[in-house]
């Protein structure tokens, strides 16, 4: 008796572990652009994340990471752009600072920065050392001991502003100003666009604030950057300039990246052969019937950019409105809003999963990822009950599959197709499912996301179903009311679409019945 348990508990760990290494196998992954952690912002980090889980596989770009930057043309190290100073228009902020604690905790003084603009409105740091610094603080009647605006607007003469801050200005009074932009920094301005080229393992983006791109080479075990240096990629102009900026992404079916600006004014094409263009394709045209949803609202700012097998991108601006591009016509046609997001759910990340359905992240939530249908544009959860990197961007290689298979265009006889429900009320329901107290469950193969259950000639009562992971941890549960002699009953949950194996656990309330089936999501 021993024995026979023995072999049974050996039994059973080997087909869970085999199951779940199937499940394993087929987990999806995507490139995502990311936070240090997850809920925070600041889009400078690249890592390989599971769908399923929200979690890590792998670190593709730290922010920490200590690389040298080379040229996509040349492969040689690029020129050194990191004090190099921008002029910009940019929002005013209001910021406060012990500038008597900032005196007497810095070893340098110069990071307490003086600056004057001119009647010109051009800015000119005043290098002062700290006893300098005192007198000026004096002359302009700032006592540093107490908090003070950052960004301190007084008159000294009559066209000049004195302004002071640690290491980035902005002038208020003016919304204009200067920022020392660590330009030569892979994520130097944080990024929202990424497109991931499967035939040469490349990993292409551009910061948001510098018109440049730029790519990671992830055929080596350890990454390199690339950056096509002193090439215009779009024509953003700084930090303030957020119609121009470049926040969508996508390797299409022809081999080339595409990339739109967010006021969809600038379509830039990339080719990604040995000897790289890239052309500016300009404006996309409105279809007609669009009517008030424009491709260039600025409600519709953000989003990503995925690509379908017959040379046609789809763009999923940030407020989840869909967009159809024939990208040689430049046409954008809309095709309407994604349905069942959660509140506060903005889709900032865009990926192809399988055949028409596409996954999305946000860039503000991290309850989950989530998946639409570009037929329906229903969305519905796909990761578990845990926490997932909220990201500025998703990417991986897949397309959207619209062409059919030639085997299924060839005519096939029609064959009458009676329902399961049908089928069941009749009683001919298949010999496993008969055996089973009269409980059955179909579709299986799950394939929707959803399995029916039917009670035929069951106790009246309340009955509870309990899908179950392959170990018997309890995933989800719902209790149904069964009051007829046939009934059909609905269980639906975002876990029945992710492949794998799972048990339906079927049972009343009272003990008299108790059904388990075996579940498999395709």
């Amino acid at each position: 008796m021993k024995c026979k348990t023995l072999l049974l508990i050996v039994f059973s760990i080997t087909i869970v572990t085999h199951l779940n290494a199937q499940r394993a196998e087929k987990k999806v992954t995507g490139y995502a652009i990311t936070a240090p952690q997850k809920g925070q912002t600041g889009w400078r980090e690249v890592r390989l994340v599971n769908i399923a889980t929200g979690e890590e596989l792998q670190s593709i770009y730290k922010a920490t990471d200590e690389l040298e930057p080379l040229n996509a043309r040349t492969g040689k190290p690029i020129v050194k752009k990191d004090k190099q100073v921008v002029e910009q228009p940019m929002q005013a902020k209001r910021r406060t600072v012990n500038l008597d604690q900032v005196l007497s905790t810095t070893s340098q003084p110069s990071n307490v920065r003086v600056y004057m603009q001119d009647a010109d409105r051009k800015m000119k740091e005043l290098k002062l050392d700290e006893k300098e610094l005192e007198l000026k603080l004096k002359e302009l009647k700032i006592d540093k001991s107490i908090h003070q605006d950052v960004n301190i607007n007084t008159n000294v003469n009559t066209n000049t502003n004195v302004n002071i801050t640690r290491s980035v200005i902005v002038v208020r009074g003016e919304h204009t100003g200067f920022r020392h932009m660590p330009y030569d920094k892979p994520f130097a301005t944080n990024s929202a666009a990424m497109a991931y080229d499967k035939k040469h393992e490349r990993l292409y983006y551009t910061p948001m604030n510098i018109n440049q791109l730029r790519y990671i080479d992830l055929k080596d075990k350890s990454p390199k950057v690339y950056y096509f240096e002193d090439e215009p990629f779009g024509a953003v102009s700084g930090m303030g300039d957020v119609n121009n900026q470049i926040t969508r992404m996508v390797i299409a079916s022809d081999g080339n990246g595409y990339a739109l600006s967010n006021d969809g004014n600038h379509l830039i094409k990339f080719t990604t052969g040995k000897k790289p263009t890239i052309t500016d394709l300009g404006s996309l045209t409105d279809e007609t019937s669009n009517a008030a949803f424009s491709v260039h609202s600025r409600n519709g700012y953000g989003g990503d950019m995925i690509a379908d097998d017959k040379e046609n991108l789809y763009l999923i601006t940030a407020n989840r409105n869909v967009f159809k591009i024939n990208i040689e016509t430049k046409v954008a046609k809309y095709l309407g809003a994604i349905k069942g997001l959660p509140k506060g759910f903005s889709t900032n990340g865009a990926m192809v999963d399988e055949g028409t359905k596409v996954i999305v992240a946000s860039s503000e939530s991290t309850v989950g990822y989530f998946r639409f249908d570009v037929n329906t544009l229903i969305a519905e959860k796909v990761s578990g009950e845990g926490s997932v990197f909220n990201a500025s961007d998703l990417a991986n290689g897949n397309l959207l599959k619209t062409k059919k298979d030639k085997k299924n265009d060839e005519p096939k006889p029609t064959v009458p197709v009676v329902p399961e429900e049908e089928k069941i009320a009749r009683g001919n329901q298949p010999e496993e499912l008969q055996a089973n107290n009269g409980i059955a469950i179909f579709p299986n193969p799950v394939t929707t996301g959803m399995v029916k259950v039917s009670f035929k000639d069951q106790p009246a009562g309340k009955y509870n179903m309990e899908l179950l992971d392959i170990s018997g941890r309890l995933i989800k549960a719902k209790q149904v009311n069964i009051n007829s002699t046939m009934q059909i009953e609905e269980f639906r949950t975002p876990e029945l679409n992710v492949k794998g194996n799972y048990l339906l656990k079927v049972s009343n309330v009272e003990g008299k019945v108790s059904v388990t089936n075996k579940v498999v999501v395709q």
